[in-house]
């Protein structure tokens, strides 16, 4: 078994799942037409990137040998495009689209059941 390469492949699932629960829980608030304290955005928002680094650097720097690896990263770079277009969006506008907050979950989604189903575990 290639313990240091999946140990880092699964650190970031871990993270990436968790930035999703923190996002939906957000994106529920928004869709029931309120508003939620920007700050657990940007804590939603920094704990995927971090688990997009550690997803990276499992790729580049640990030799990680999955298949899902380069699919994954390229549905978390669609996602973290969605999430600064988010993040500017509320800055300038001061409230979300709820078509760009479904996409960014969709691409988040996506990138975890790609690299879910797709680890040797």
């Amino acid at each position: 078994m290639q313990l240091p390469e999946t140990w880092l492949a699964l650190s970031a699932l871990a993270l990436i799942a968790a930035a999703i629960i923190g996002g939906a829980i957000t994106a529920f608030v928004r869709l029931a037409d309120k508003n939620t304290p920007f700050d657990t955005g940007l804590l939603h928002g920094r704990t995927g990137a971090l688990g997009a680094m550690l997803l990276a650097a499992s790729f580049f720097i640990g030799n990680e040998t999955a298949q899902s690896i380069k699919p994954t990263l390229g549905l978390l770079a669609l996602t973290v495009l969605g999430g600064v277009t988010l993040y500017f969006l509320i800055r300038r506008k001061g409230i979300l689209s709820k078509s760009i907050i479904f996409i960014h979950g969709a691409f988040a989604v996506g990138a975890v059941h790609t690299l879910l189903f797709g680890l040797p575990l």
